[in-house]
């Protein structure tokens, strides 16, 4: 019986030395980081939303998007993989959770569906928590420009 218990535990060394080893570079790597370096990295680290909880979104351009949680107080910006000529006229979109662990995450096979024209499926290439503020500001500025009046009547003159 014990000799059963070495073997078994022989066969499991491997895999137990690579988990502690990986481990243990990534607590030593963190260690050396400075605090600044740490807060920037916790700003890029990617996130994910419940895939139940989307209800609201706005397109920025062909390639960004914002989702919002179950409030317009949690929204993400989502970068897609490659642009879509049909998200900035799109009037609804879906997600699909590509893996089924209901969540929508920029890795893995997660997408956004647009179903306006030739319907699109999109995958997501990142997730972003951002406040309302950026959002906002986001929203802002990907709003067209508007011409002065002044200026359409001088050029329908000319």
């Amino acid at each position: 019986m014990n000799t059963s218990i070495s073997r078994y535990a022989l066969k499991l060394m491997p895999a137990l030395v690579a988990v502690c080893s990986g481990a243990l570079t990534g607590c030593a790597s963190l260690q050396s980081a400075s605090p600044e370096a740490a807060v920037a990295n916790d700003r890029d680290r990617e996130e994910c939303i419940f895939s139940v909880t989307v209800r609201d979104w706005s397109a920025l351009d062909s390639e960004r998007l914002i989702i919002y949680g179950i409030s317009r107080k949690q929204p993400y910006l989502v970068k897609l993989s490659f642009p879509s000529t049909e998200l900035p006229f799109a009037f609804a979109i879906g997600v699909k959770d590509g893996d089924n662990n209901g969540r929508i995450c920029g890795f893995g096979s997660d997408a956004i569906l647009i179903p306006r024209g030739i319907p699109d499926r999109i995958t997501i290439h990142s997730v972003q928590r951002i406040s309302v503020e950026e959002a906002k500001g986001l929203i802002e500025a990907a709003k067209p420009k508007k011409k002065p009046k002044a200026d359409k009547a001088a050029a329908a003159a000319k």
